[in-house]
């Protein structure tokens, strides 16, 4: 038998002594990843995806990851992302959101800095990231008796046993940095709910639109059409989830005055009509 001794002192992984806090827990079976979860952001939370089984497609912030069984997902608040899981694979997932995480060397709700991977392969540490997994969503979905302070602990050793994985770095060259793609998303980003055109683009940042197109498609694998879809889609896709606002109510607030044509676009894009999508969504959480 071997004896170790913990070290009487440490220095704590968050800033002050702040505890980060559990908001949500979901195990998201095929039913859901199979339906893209497109463009959105979180600007109050941090949100943690672990792949369980399958791959996919993520785009986070400015680059686009194929994902893998036992990756972690870094969604940092404010990190516009875009979700799609491969059908033939049956992806499974852990999805967690948190906030009041605060690590000394980042901002309020980052976990990684932008420098680095938004995506960590956890190798041999899969199976223990998992077994917290299991743990804090068998305290929550079964209402034990002080889930709430047992999910506090786990919380804090998930994140600081996710901290332990080396990170790559993903410092840009100039060339994949491109500035003008990155001034065309922060525009579109700005003024995804107005008219926007190719031209109309264009025009604004005095940019022949085939050139524009081309640059903006190579950064991140959409047309610039294609983004501002899939950011209004996304739009609506949490308003359909997270309130109680029409259909027809909802196509308005993300840009469309016509409810048929945006039942249709997302249809299209997510695989489903905007009704069917909330009931689906309603029924799981039941």
């Amino acid at each position: 038998m071997t004896q170790y001794f913990v070290k009487k002192d440490f220095n704590p992984t968050f800033e002050n002594g702040s505890i980060p806090k559990l908001l949500y827990i979901c195990n998201v079976d095929p039913t859901h990843t199979s339906l893209p979860r497109t463009m959105h952001m979180h600007n109050d939370l941090l949100e943690i995806i672990f792949i369980k089984e399958g791959n996919g497609s993520h785009l986070i912030g400015e680059r686009q990851y194929k994902t893998l069984k036992g990756d972690i997902l870094i969604y940092n608040e404010g990190v516009l992302h875009d979700e799609y899981g491969n059908p033939d694979t049956n992806m499974s997932v852990f999805c967690l959101g948190m906030t009041n995480v605060k690590l000394p060397w980042l901002p309020k709700n980052h976990l990684v800095s932008k420098e680095s991977s938004y995506v960590l392969r956890s190798g041999k540490d899969a199976s223990m990231i998992e077994s917290l997994l299991e743990m804090m969503y068998l305290q929550i979905s079964e209402e034990k008796a002080g889930a709430e302070e047992m999910c506090s602990y786990l919380l804090r050793a998930l994140l600081t046993h996710i901290l332990q994985i080396p990170q790559e770095n993903h410092v840009l060259s100039k060339a994949e940095e491109s500035l003008l793609s990155n001034s065309i998303k922060s525009y579109i980003d700005e003024h995804y709910l107005e008219e926007i055109s190719l031209n109309s683009l264009s025009e604004s940042l005095h940019i022949s639109p085939y050139y524009l197109a081309h640059v903006f498609k190579e950064s991140t694998g959409f047309s610039p059409i294609q983004y501002i879809i899939r950011r209004r889609i996304g739009e609506a896709q949490s308003l359909l989830i997270n309130t109680n606002e029409s259909v027809t109510n909802i196509a308005g607030i993300v840009g469309y005055d016509n409810t048929s044509y945006f039942t249709t676009l997302f249809s299209k894009t997510v695989g489903m009509s905007p009704k069917k999508y909330r009931q689906l969504w309603i029924k799981s959480e039941k």
